[in-house]
């Protein structure tokens, strides 16, 4: 289950003493405190490249998928499968 920014605003530890649940990984510590902030970037990045009718619209590197980094494309992948995941848990 993804949660909304703001639960994952406390400190390194959960005030519950449990986990933080992000993607269906349970993280020890604060994802917010713990992933370095180039994640975020290419989250961020993403978002800005998606598509206004879905799939890719604007790329960050000059010419189309091919000559895009293989990781990046492979990361886009993956927020786009987390993204896919969240739509169906609402709509369930």
């Amino acid at each position: 289950m993804m949660r909304a920014p703001r639960a994952y605003a406390g400190g390194m530890f959960h005030a519950s003493g449990g986990d933080w649940v992000l993607a269906e990984t349970q993280w020890r510590r604060n994802p917010r405190l713990a992933l370095r902030p180039v994640f975020f970037h290419i989250v961020k990045l993403w978002s800005r490249c998606r598509g206004a009718m879905g799939g890719t619209g604007l790329l960050p590197e000059p010419g189309g998928v091919n000559q895009q980094p293989a990781w990046l494309m492979a990361a886009f992948a993956l927020l786009d499968g987390a993204e896919a995941d969240m739509e169906k848990a609402k709509d369930a």
